[in-house]
């Protein structure tokens, strides 16, 4: 009797939840829909990649032996002219000869990331580099050691290499957004240099970032279009004879093929030029009537087609 119990239990469970597949999922998803709205939205085309981070910064180093004297905290904004640390005794101060950012992480490839550099870095080089970020806030100096750096914050810039079918997302002198820790970096696509196998794309930015002295190596998300307009799922969009379009509603109830023109896509939506284009026919330029605000469009039209 009890085994029947659980039995039945178990079936009425099992029931339930294909319920929910069949008939509930479908409703919240619109998985099963066959047509949809055509609305303003926003398309954001992103990219991943391993940014490599680019300074003008120096790496001082201690003249003499001895215990150090700090002044300024980590990532400080220094005046021309102030003392950053004393090395005691008899090791002298150390000022500043321009405003700088004062920093104690130091990894020692600071003359190769450089923006005097940067153009000329190779992807092989810099992805055999065994990068390691140190913290050289201590309490003693040998001779000769790092004990700081100063860091132009004006101005710093990204080296990465692309994969091949991101290189036309970046646009020279177009915007960019940087997706770091602590947030989101505005900057240009400042040069895409043509490295033979592979693309070097350079980012410039003048925003500062708090944790930039800390950074060298990072996989990060760059956004490189951010488009508003009327968005279509690449779902809906066919082509017939050699056009891109999608069937809409009219008056009728019939589903009439209209062509549209996509300014970008992110590989799932894409955005739409809205009421009308132009294209050149010949030597003439048409004007193309397209899809309009709240159309209502096929989302399957193979489905159409095959009819």
């Amino acid at each position: 009797m009890k085994a029947k119990k659980i039995l039945l239990s178990l079936f009425i469970i099992a029931v339930l939840v294909l319920s929910v597949i069949i008939y509930v999922y479908p409703m919240v998803t619109g998985a099963l829909a066959q047509t949809s709205i055509v609305e303003y939205g926003n398309l954001q085309v992103t990219a991943r990649a391993t940014c490599y981070f680019i300074r003008d910064e120096k790496v001082v180093t201690a003249a003499s032996s001895g215990n150090i004297q700090y002044y300024f905290e980590e990532g400080e904004l220094v005046r021309k002219g102030t003392k950053v640390l004393d090395i005691l005794p008899g090791g002298g101060s150390y000022v500043t000869k321009e405003n700088k950012v004062i920093s104690y992480y130091i990894d020692g490839y600071e003359d190769l990331f450089s923006p005097e550099n940067m153009a000329a870095l190779k992807k092989d080089t810099v992805e055999s580099l065994d990068i390691q970020m140190n913290d050289t806030h201590r309490d003693y100096a040998v001779a000769g050691e790092p004990v700081y750096k100063e860091m132009d914050n004006s101005v710093w810039y990204v080296a990465l290499w692309p994969k091949s079918e991101d290189v036309i997302k970046y646009k020279k002198g177009g915007p960019v957004y940087l997706n770091l820790p602590l947030g989101r970096v505005k900057g240009t696509t400042y040069d895409i240099i043509d490295s033979g196998d592979s693309w070097l794309v350079l980012l410039q930015f003048n925003r500062y970032y708090e944790d930039l002295p800390k950074l060298r190596k990072l996989d990060a998300e760059i956004i490189t279009s951010n488009y508003e307009g009327l968005i279509i799922a690449n779902r809906s969009i066919t082509t017939k004879d050699g056009k891109p379009g999608v069937y809409v509603k009219d008056i009728s109830g019939e589903f009439i093929f209209t062509p549209v023109s996509v300014i970008a896509s992110d590989g799932e939506y894409s955005l739409v030029e809205s009421s009308y284009y132009y294209e050149k026919t010949g030597d003439e330029t048409v004007k193309v009537k397209t899809v309009d605000p709240y159309d209502e469009i096929l989302n399957h039209p193979e489905k159409k087609r095959n009819e």
